[in-house]
Formats: structure tokens, sequence, C-alpha cells
């Protein structure tokens, strides 16, 4: 009776302790240790990153040279960890990388035999000598690289299972395990387009330490862009911030993400909307689409490239008429607007006031237009624009008192950057001027269908 008594204690007491330890019971009576638990979580990172550090090149030949001399028996842990993160390198005893190597086909070999205990702690030098190739390397020499993919592929579930505290990147490797298929960007590009949170796989993707010459991002961006042409408008438009902060992150591949983003928006309904983004990137990375000695935009379509010329157009009329003229000139603005389609190209010249002593307004037009406008050299109080419409170079000022002139080519050296007043306002040079007296619309109608040119 007493040894019941004593078993039924024993369950109780074993009950308590179970119903206690479950998480909500815990929570329930304990405020949970938020400063404790932030505090172990920066402790276990810097142990990681201890853990995972490079090691410098003299350890790694140091194993290299013990390996040739004793054998694989020999080697300790850390002469494993060293030898994996050989692959990775270009040691002076080599022209290219390990993995290349028939030294790497033979550390690969040791690698696919090894006990798991040893694997584990060498698996993450193995993943990053994975990503640390190049795509070139890969176009000329990719069997190590593949058996490389096939162990980390093999033994991934494994190191998972026997890993009491998953590290962060292991964790992502559990999630996207089709990083060591050969479509190893298919779920990150359906998540990096669809999750609301657009930094999800940027964050998830730190943890692997790629490296930024990796053949992985070629994989990526390529991907992504791709899945660009055949995105739904409204899909497009709301992934566009998405893509320019990848573009950010990884500038290397600016060219290409600009490409994409230009050619869809330029076949979306939003043709006409400026994207002051898109318009400041591309006019930053390739310089002025209206300059035929700009050769980054042979990079797109002469469609997409006449989108953004318009862009600029618009932008510069609407700068002329409300920033650099003393007041805004509504039926001028109004009367050019109804060609603007028609026009492809634009300049506008500063006078010293608008040089020297900017408003705030024209300071921020010239920092988004760097190297797209030019001084007007002679006394003038006046800025000037000037459009090609219909073959016609046509110059207009920010002064009413001014004639409007035409000249059949441009009427100044196009590589100076200080332009006379003399050049903009020549009455014997000009094919002809006309004034702004009455109204000045009318004639001026009649004037440019004589000329064949319509409003649009």
């Amino acid at each position: 009776m007493i040894i019941m008594s004593i078993d039924v204690l024993k369950q109780r007491l074993a009950q308590s302790v179970s119903n206690f330890s479950e998480t909500t019971q815990i929570d329930g009576r304990f405020s949970r240790p938020h400063r404790l638990i932030k505090t172990l979580d920066v402790i276990e990172r810097k142990f990681e990153d201890m853990e995972n550090a490079q090691p410098v090149e003299e350890k790694i030949l140091r194993s290299i040279r013990k390996l040739e001399q004793h054998g694989k028996d020999y080697l300790t842990k850390r002469d494993w960890k060293n030898l994996a993160w050989s692959l990775s390198r270009k040691l002076p005893t080599h022209k290219e990388k390990v993995l290349f190597t028939a030294k790497g086909a033979e550390l690969l070999g040791y690698f696919n035999q090894m006990e798991l205990n040893i694997l584990s702690s060498v698996y993450f030098p193995l993943l990053y000598s994975y990503f640390a190739s190049e795509k070139v390397e890969l176009s000329r020499k990719s069997d190590n690289w593949i058996k490389l993919r096939h162990i980390l592929n093999k033994n991934r579930s494994t190191v998972f299972q026997n890993t009491n505290r998953p590290k962060k990147w292991l964790n992502t490797l559990a999630d996207y395990p089709e990083l060591l298929s050969i479509e190893p960007s298919k779920k990150l590009i359906r998540h990096f387009l669809q999750d609301k949170d657009g930094n999800r796989v940027n964050t998830e993707l730190e943890s692997l330490n790629i490296p930024s010459n990796s053949w992985f991002w070629d994989s990526l961006i390529y991907t992504a862009t791709d899945s660009i042409k055949a995105m739904g408008e409204d899909e497009f438009l709301m992934t566009i911030g998405r893509f320019l902060r990848l573009m950010e992150k990884h500038p290397i591949y600016t060219n290409d993400i600009l490409v994409a983003l230009l050619e869809r928006y330029a076949v979306s309904s939003l043709r006409e909307t400026v994207h002051e983004r898109l318009k400041g990137i591309s006019l930053e990375q390739w310089g002025n689409p209206q300059y035929d000695s700009s050769a980054g935009w042979q990079n797109v379509k002469p469609n997409t490239k006449k989108m953004v010329i318009q862009w600029f157009v618009r932008a510069d009329l609407e700068s002329f008429f409300t920033v650099f003229s003393r007041g805004a000139d509504v039926r001028r603005f109004n009367y050019w607007m109804r060609f603007i389609k028609q026009v492809t190209f634009s300049e506008i010249f500063l006078n010293e006031q608008a040089v020297y002593y900017p408003t705030a307004q024209q300071a921020e037009f010239k920092k988004n237009n760097a190297g797209r406008f030019k001084k007007i050299d002679g006394k003038s109080s006046a800025n000037a624009f000037m459009i090609k419409l219909g073959g016609f170079y046509i110059v207009e000022f920010s002064e009413m008192n001014n004639a409007t002139y035409f000249y059949n080519q441009v009427p100044y050296a196009s590589s100076k950057r200080k332009i006379h007043l003399r050049d903009l306002k020549s009455t014997y040079r000009a094919e002809f001027y006309l004034s702004h007296n009455g109204a000045w619309e009318n004639s001026f109608d009649r004037k440019l269908k004589a000329l064949g040119i319509f409003p649009d």
C-alpha cells in the first residue's frame, strides 16, 4: 500500500512538472526575459561569425602540406575545415581556385566519404565554396562544382537533423533546398515577387554570406528580370520598388534590371506618366537619351528610348515655365504641350542668376538633370529652352518680350557648356522668327501647318 502511494505521488509530481514546463504555462507565470534573449542572440551570432570565419592562407597551405606528407588519417577537424575553405581560394600553388583543380577533385572524394560529425563542421565552408564560384568559371569547368553540389544536397537533411540548434544559414537552406538544385532561384523569385515583406528574401540570403561575384546572383537576377515580361500590369507596377532595392543592393546588375524595367514600363498604360526614379537612374547610368553619343541607350528598344526622351521633354517644359520663369506663362506652356509627342530633343539654357544663385526649386532641377543644361553667356536676364520639332530647332525665352526663333540646325556648337546669347537669338541665322502678339497661337499654328507640323 505504501509502495502504491509512492508511485501515485511520483506520477502526480511528474504531471505537475510537465504542466509547469509547458511554454504556455511559463508565459502565464513569468514575464519573458527579453533583454537576456536579445543578448543571447547577439552572443550566438558572434560565435557563429567566429566559427565561420575564413582562415588565413598560411593555415590552409599548412593543412594541405600535412595531407600530402602524412595522409588523411593525421588530419584534425580544424585541418579538414581549412581544406574545405581552400576550395573557394586561388592559392599560389594553383592557377585557378582549388575546386577546379585535380587537388579539388581529390578533396571532394574525401568529403564524399566523410563521417557525419566531421562533415557537419565543414558543411558551411563547403557551402561557401559552392556559392563562391563565378559564372565564367562554371562555363569552363563545372564537373567538380557539380560533385560539390551533390555532396551538399545529399547530406543537407542529415546535417540539419543532427544539429541541436540549427544556425540561421542552415534554416535558410532547409527553407530553400532548391538552392542545391539545377533551378536554384525558382522559389526565391516567387517569394521575392509575392511576399508582403519585400526584404524577406534579402534577409534570408544574407545568412548564407554569398559573395557578390557568385554565379548565384546571375541566376537570381536573370530569373527575376525575365519574370517581368510575363507580369500583369498591376503586379509589375507593385514590384518596381523591389527591383530598385535589388539594384541598390547589387549595383553590378543595374544595367540588366534597368533595361527590364524600362522595356516593361514602355508597354504599360502609364507610358506617358513620368517615373522619376527610373528617369533619374537611367540618366545617371546612360547619360542624356537625346544625345546620340550616349551609347548606353542602345541597350533598349528605340520606342523605349523615345518614351524616356518624352519624360525629359515634358520635365523641361514644365520646369522652364514654372521654375525658371518669373511668372508661369500658361499660354505658351499649353501651346507647346500640344506637340509634346513629336518633340525629339529639348535643352534648357540658364542665365547667371539661375546658375550661381538658384532658388531651391532651381537647385533641385539642376541636381536631377546634371549635364542636361547649358549656361547663357552674355548679358541676359532671360532663361531659354530649345526643342526639336518637325526638323526645326525652336528657341523660346522666359521673358515675354522675346520672339520665338526657328533654326534648321542646332544654332551653337553642341560640345560647348556655355552658349552665347547671340547664337540663340539671331535674326539673320534663323529661318524665321515669330512674335507673341495678340492671338499669337493662331499665327503660330498657320506657320507650323504650312511646314507640315500639326498638333498631336
